[in-house]
């Protein structure tokens, strides 16, 4: 027996020495989970019924915890009215918490199919294709992990597949009949599909959801729990389940359009405007890209673009592939069809990019609309019709030039460590895709330096492991700081002379309760909301006012304050919006008042002044439950610069890939009155 198991052993790592070889054919795969530090964040947020979760799991041998978590509510999941441990293994059984089922047996090391769903009326235990229990309860749950909840003591050790989270209760008959198999199209709840991770793709910081679409599209974010730990992420390996068989001919699982949120400058060269993500299974009798059909007829004009252009980029959203398609870009009209005159495009098994681009000419015109939809593409000459997400402000055309100014504000999320790889890089990436003037950071914490040095940026920070940091393509003149964990002013003097004061700002938070991250729970008093941000962050924000902005404010100076200020706002909770906030509104924030008091602008609600038109959030934008919550704000007072353009960012350049923070960015270009000197590097 003992060298039947080295030699299995032996087998197995050969296995996987060689997979990077054969990388590029599709094989069947699990994510390995270590039970300590493993986080995969899915950030799907509340789940109310009815809904179905299953998995394919395979326990370590040597996991020994009381309760280890298979599907778990994650980050600001604790609510009172949504379960966020809904499927557990609890001392070596299957267990839903709150409504209290149990598996018959204990789970061994093997292989087991585990599902839990709820219906209008009850929720029903599976395992392994058998009912194992049912109670006349329903439960809304959030399921935000996979494998934990929020802490390591309860994570999954062992093999974890083909997980799947319906927005239906599937019967025992479906689950019976495709438990074995993966998810195609003519799964009777195929459209009800809200998750699906097969992890069958190289393991990174990103899992795909082959269903995801749109601004939260529910891919898994793979990280750790410590996030300043070097401890391995989750990793996959090949999956030795021999229950489970895997579709050789390849076949059409789902097309989506994902389209970019970001707005584009006058003579940007190659903007992202849209990708086609195009996912086949199997290998046998590979499919092929033969047509693909654009419609611009709602951008507002044709004569903004000057060419479109169509990439293939591989198999990743972040990825350095692109290869063009159809013979090159072409001059835009309303209906344009691209065909496979020069050679279709073979299909890889899947996932398949095609990103769609426009030249934008520098007399574009500022505020126009840049709308391109695909209403079909072809494969193998049969025509098809994409999923499409609509969720998306229009893309617009912002202005550039000697009389404007950008800038973009951002909480980092301590550096960029949540990534498990290279979240640095994705930040400078970020960054420089903005092309901003003047950059306001919170949560820097010792990536300043490499971030300011990447760029080419002046850096203005109290110490290079600080909270804050001002960054500007123009000199800085430092001012003093009262408080430098929460204040970091600074005077930019632009081409021309004219003088900015800028105050990168960090204020305190209400803990008591800690309701920027609670207010989906019910119960809730805003009274206490609004005395908590009396006592912490309205205290922060007049002692930056009167200490570190008056008394360096010299006639004709323009004043931005700027920055995490972890507290909302009176304008987007009102009675007409209270629907985007769980019922609650209006309240009367008092940091928002104080700042429209002493005379500053919401620069982005002072655009976009219909709350319920434009109710976008910035904290904390990748968990689905929190997605109207503005905290990050650019705020003005000057009679020389003017908001022209504001835009709350939540989705990377790199269209489909995982956002780095779990704060959104916002982006706000002015207009400088009198004329100036062009701005450098632009």
């Amino acid at each position: 027996m003992k060298y039947e198991n080295l030699l299995s052993s032996f087998l197995y790592f050969t296995i996987l020495l060689m997979y990077p070889a054969i990388a590029g054919a599709q094989t069947n795969r699990a994510a390995c989970l270590d039970g300590k530090e493993n986080n995969l964040c899915t950030g799907m947020g509340i789940i109310d019924g009815p809904w179905t979760l299953e998995a394919w799991i395979r326990r370590d041998e040597n996991s020994r915890k009381e309760i280890e978590v298979i599907f778990g509510g994650g980050e600001y999941s604790d609510l009172r009215y949504a379960d966020n441990l809904p499927l557990v293994i609890r001392n070596g059984r299957l267990h839903s918490t709150q409504a209290n089922l149990w598996s018959a047996s204990v789970l061994d090391n093997e292989w087991h199919h585990v599902a839990l769903a709820c219906d209008y009326s009850h929720m029903y235990l599976y395992l392994d294709g058998s009912l194992e229990d049912s109670k006349k309860i329903t439960r809304s749950i959030v399921v935000g992990a996979l494998g934990i909840n929020m802490k390591a003591g309860m994570a999954f050790a062992g093999l974890l597949d083909e997980v799947r989270i319906w927005q239906s209760a599937l019967s025992l008959h479906t689950l019976r009949e495709w438990m074995c198999k993966p998810i195609a199209p003519l799964h009777p709840g195929f459209k009800t599909l809200k998750g699906y991770y097969n992890f069958d793709e190289e393991a990174g910081s990103v899992f795909i959801n082959r269903v995801g679409k749109g601004i939260q599209p529910f891919h898994i974010r793979n990280y750790r729990v410590n996030y300043y730990s070097n401890a391995p992420c989750v990793r996959t390996v090949p999956n030795d389940n021999n229950r489970f068989a895997v579709t050789p001919q390849q076949e059409l699982f789902n097309a989506v359009v994902i389209e970019s949120e970001w707005d584009t400058d006058q003579g940007t060269i190659g903007d992202p405007i849209l990708k086609l993500r195009i996912i086949v299974s199997g290998q046998n009798n590979p499919l092929s890209l033969t047509a693909l059909k654009l419609d611009l007829s709602e951008t507002s004009s044709l004569g903004d673009i000057s060419q479109i252009h169509i990439y293939s980029t591989g198999d990743k959203a972040r990825s350095a592939v692109r290869r063009e398609l159809f013979g090159g870009g072409r001059k835009p009209e309303k209906i344009m069809e691209f065909k496979s005159e020069e050679g279709a495009f073979t299909l890889h098994p899947g996932v398949n990019y095609f990103l769609v681009t426009a030249d934008i000419k520098e007399k574009a015109a500022p505020g126009n609309r840049i709308k391109i939809k695909v209403p079909s593409f072809s494969l193998d000459y049969a025509p098809h019709i994409p999923e499409t997400s609509g969720d998306n402000p229009a893309k617009v055309i912002t202005p550039k030039g000697k009389n404007y100014l950008k800038q973009l504000d951002w909480n980092i999320w301590h550096a960029g460590r949540h990534l498990a790889e290279n979240g640095v890089d994705r930040i400078i990436d970020l960054i420089r895709a903005a092309d901003a003037d003047i950059v306001t950071m919170q949560e820097a914490y010792g990536s300043q330096k490499v971030i300011a040095e990447s760029l080419g940026y002046h850096l203005q920070t109290a110490s290079q492991k600080d909270n804050l940091a001002l960054f500007s393509r123009y000199p800085i003149r430092e001012l003093p700081a009262t408080e430098s964990l929460k204040s970091n002013p600074g005077v930019i003097v632009l081409p021309g002379g004219h003088e900015v004061l800028v105050n990168c700002c960090w204020l305190r938070y209400s803990y008591n309760p800690e309701y920027t991250g609670n207010y989906p729970d019910e119960g809730h008093d805003p009274g206490i909301w609004v005395a908590e941000d009396s006592i912490r962050p309205l205290i922060d924000i007049r002692n930056i006012i009167e200490k570190d902005t008056r008394s360096h404010l010299r006639p004709g100076m323009s004043a931005i304050i700027a920055g995490d200020f972890n507290s909302c706002s009176h304008l987007d909770w009102t009675a007409g919006a209270s629907s985007f906030h769980y019922g609650y509104g209006p309240v009367p924030f008092p940091v928002s008042r104080f700042m429209q008091e002493e005379g500053f602008k919401d620069s982005f609600r002072e655009l976009h002044p219909d709350e319920t038109l434009r109710p976008e959030g910035t904290f904390a934008v990748i968990y689905n439950q929190l997605q109207y919550n503005r905290i990050d704000f650019i705020y003005y007072k000057s009679d020389k610069i003017k908001a022209v353009n504001s835009r709350i960012i939540r989705t990377p350049h790199e269209i489909d890939d995982v956002w780095a923070s779990d704060h959104a960015a916002v982006m706000t270009t002015f207009e400088i009155s009198g004329a100036l000197n062009p701005l450098k590097n632009k």
